[in-house]
């Protein structure tokens, strides 16, 4: 019986291939996560069916849709596939590589649930002197049916308007995580104002933002440890009906908010016998706790240096890397090996 987590040595297309036809794995994977070679950007070994190393960009995209279209047998019906993709120039010109993938794997039956910039944040200067500096790469983000497992709780930021200066951090005495004893008729008193509003309402005909915030039960002098929103101002976030111009009280999620569809995160340099490039843990970190669940299957494809293998040891996922090259395999079964397992869910 085969040991996880198990490195494939071979073509990502043949070995899937292989995995449809072995009994449970057809459909156990919950994330599919990998970032093939981008074309024509590096030579990784002296294999001819290396990806990234076709004739033309149009055999390249086509050989990426319909490895991942085999993909798709073995993803669960919730399962997801997520792809970490660069563009390439052609004649300075871009060859948007990205969206004619995405274009293809719709067609193949995915849907696009997001397409994501990874901002790194740490990019190389470019040498050219006409083009700008490739500071982003894309993260396409595909369900293979309309419902998808995610968990957002895990992955939620917090205090991000103290982070980008639009807010004061405050102490913990003045924050408050939840609603104190709201009270539900004072709650049906200013909904009923605000729903016979009139189009020229007086100050006295409406309750004002600290009479909604006490209302639900919460201190119009304290703080939402999520924005960090005074309460008596937290209640402009949300409207209700179709007095779009008028607010009714919502608060925050107080685990934090969704994260946005741009990630900042910073490259990870490459020493010595290293695999030239390399995933940041953080980015596959953040795509694992979101797509899955302690002992679900993940699958990495592309899989370098196991990067995505010591992110599912250390979150308790199992995992399966397949990789073109023997080095590489020896690589990510040692680096696994040495990388510490941790519980953070």
């Amino acid at each position: 019986m085969a040991r996880y987590p198990l490195f494939i040595e071979g073509d990502a297309g043949t070995v899937i291939d292989q995995l449809s036809q072995v009994p449970g794995h057809r459909k156990k994977y919950s994330l599919i996560v990998t970032s093939p070679p981008y074309y024509k950007h590096r030579k990784y070994g002296d294999d001819v069916r290396e990806m990234g190393r076709e004739s033309s960009d149009s055999t390249f995209v086509e050989r990426l849709i319909a490895l991942f279209a085999k993909c798709r047998r073995l993803l669960r019906d919730d399962g997801s596939l997520w792809v970490v993709i660069g563009d390439s120039r052609r004649n300075y010109g871009k060859l948007l590589i990205p969206h004619r993938l995405t274009a293809g794997l719709v067609r193949e039956g995915y849907i696009l649930r997001e397409d994501i910039i990874w901002y790194k944040r740490n990019y190389i200067a470019s040498g050219s002197q006409i083009n700008f500096s490739q500071a982003y790469e894309y993260v396409l983000f595909f369900s293979k049916c309309s419902s998808c497992f995610t968990n957002m709780d895990l992955i939620r930021t917090k205090g991000n308007e103290v982070k980008e200066g639009r807010n004061k951090e405050q102490p913990l005495n003045m924050l408050q995580f939840g609603p104190i004893h709201p009270d539900k008729k004072k709650i049906a008193s200013v909904t009923k104002k605000i729903a016979n509003w009139n189009a020229t309402p007086t100050a006295e005909s409406l309750p004002s933002t600290s009479d909604i915030a006490s209302a639900y039960g919460y201190d119009p002098e304290k703080f939402c440890p999520t924005c960090y929103r005074k309460f008596k101002r937290h209640v402009t976030r949300n409207r209700i009906g179709e007095h779009k111009h008028y607010p009714i009280f919502a608060v925050c999620n107080s685990r934090g908010k969704n994260p946005g569809n741009v990630w900042d995160i910073a490259t990870k340099a490459h020493h010595g016998n290293e695999h030239f490039a390399i995933f940041p843990e953080e980015l596959v970190e953040r795509i694992v706790k979101f797509a899955t669940q302690k002992g679900d299957w993940v699958l990495d494809p592309f899989s370098g240096r196991g990067t995505t293998g010591i992110i599912c040891k250390k979150l308790k996922r199992r995992f399966v890397g397949i990789d073109l090259y023997p080095h590489n395999v020896s690589l990510s079964k040692k680096n696994v090996q040495n990388a510490p397992a941790y519980d953070s869910d």
